[in-house]
């Protein structure tokens, strides 16, 4: 046989732990990834069972990321503004989502969290929310000290003011 991983993989959903308590696993039509941190997350009883009726299926495949794709991830990160807003556990499920890319003809994301699927569409995947809408472009954000104005790229607080930061939509911060 001669298939290739692109070719046997046409669609894969890439879950995190707002998808399993969703149930989303078992409603999908293509393979379900997830990582071993993400796993970790799901604790109520109803989630557990239906995720382990979903790795026992075969269902759902609790994958590796790998380093590369870290590096990667947060590079993009980076430049969209959203570093500090994502876990380890979001790092390594959009790393994830960045070597199935390399796989799959298509890759979605689902997830709520908004800094995931920003990060995801700049990698090139799809996204899925569950509870809202998901995003349908990548967005880049910066923060900014409502008190003296100044800009920066992680949140947190000002180093001159001491007031906590807001995030802001970097096309919609006036220049001085």
């Amino acid at each position: 046989m001669s298939n290739s991983s692109a070719d046997a993989c046409k669609l894969a959903y890439v879950l995190d732990a707002a998808g399993f308590f969703a149930s989303y696993q078992l409603i999908v039509n293509g393979s379900v990834y997830t990582t071993h941190e993400v796993v970790k997350e799901v604790k109520d009883a109803d989630s557990v069972r239906t995720l382990e009726i979903g790795l026992s299926a075969g269902k759902v495949v609790v994958k590796e990321y790998s380093t590369e794709s870290i590096g990667k991830v947060k590079e993009v990160a980076s430049k969209l503004g959203e570093l500090g807003r994502l876990s380890h556990t979001d790092l390594g499920l959009l790393a994830l989502a960045n070597d199935l890319l390399r796989e799959c003809r298509d890759v979605i994301v689902v997830s709520d969290d908004r800094s995931v699927q920003n990060v995801a569409l700049a990698l090139g995947a799809k996204v899925l929310g569950i509870k809202r809408r998901g995003l349908r472009r990548p967005r880049k954000y910066v923060y900014v000290c409502p008190s003296c104005g100044r800009i920066f790229k992680m949140p947190g607080t000002c180093p001159y003011c001491g007031v906590e930061l807001r995030r802001v939509r970097a096309d919609r911060v006036r220049k001085p």
